[in-house]
């Protein structure tokens, strides 16, 4: 099978939007083994988070816009020099986000993470225009759900530091 068939063959198992919204839940088992510092655990999460856009069938229904986003996403990674440029991109937050959590900065990583699911959406409105709207949805959902983990485990962190520094009756 010849490059270009396999990346159409993932691409269109990418195009279920499944694939779509696991990302974000990889992001954080990601940040999870990171802070935990287990070598293990950041590798084969990091091999199941880039692996995951060919688990799902592709779906009978296509969403145009996203249709497009990824047209053009395929498009870099046929191109030797954009796809190492996206690859190298791609590759600097992952890494960011990695030594953020490694050195238990819960709120550098946190930015890091916001700055990445927001950046996809500008970087596909950029280059698709209208289209770079679709992932909007899995973006939030993203969003949301870093933020909101991120939020619980500071309300956490500061409720017991303030458990510690109050004095017994």
């Amino acid at each position: 099978m010849e490059f270009q068939e396999i990346l159409n063959w993932a691409f269109q198992r990418h195009l279920n939007p499944l694939s779509w919204y696991i990302r974000p839940v990889f992001l954080i088992v990601l940040a999870f083994f990171a802070y935990k510092r287990s070598w293990t655990g950041v590798i084969i999460t990091f091999f199941l988070m880039m692996s995951s856009m060919v688990w799902f069938p592709a779906p009978e229904k296509i969403n145009p816009q996203m249709q497009a986003v990824l047209e053009y996403e395929k498009t870099l990674l046929s191109n030797p020099v954009s796809a190492i440029l996206t690859i190298a991109l791609m590759m600097v937050f992952v890494v960011l986000i990695l030594m953020a959590f490694w050195k238990h900065s819960l709120k550098f990583g946190l930015i890091i993470l916001n700055a990445a699911l927001i950046g996809k959406v500008i970087l596909s409105l950029l280059f698709t225009g209208e289209n770079g709207w679709a992932p909007l949805g899995n973006t939030l959902f993203g969003l949301i759900l870093v933020n909101g983990i991120g939020a619980f485990i500071l309300y956490r962190k500061q409720k017991n530091k303030l458990a510690e520094e109050k004095p017994p009756s």
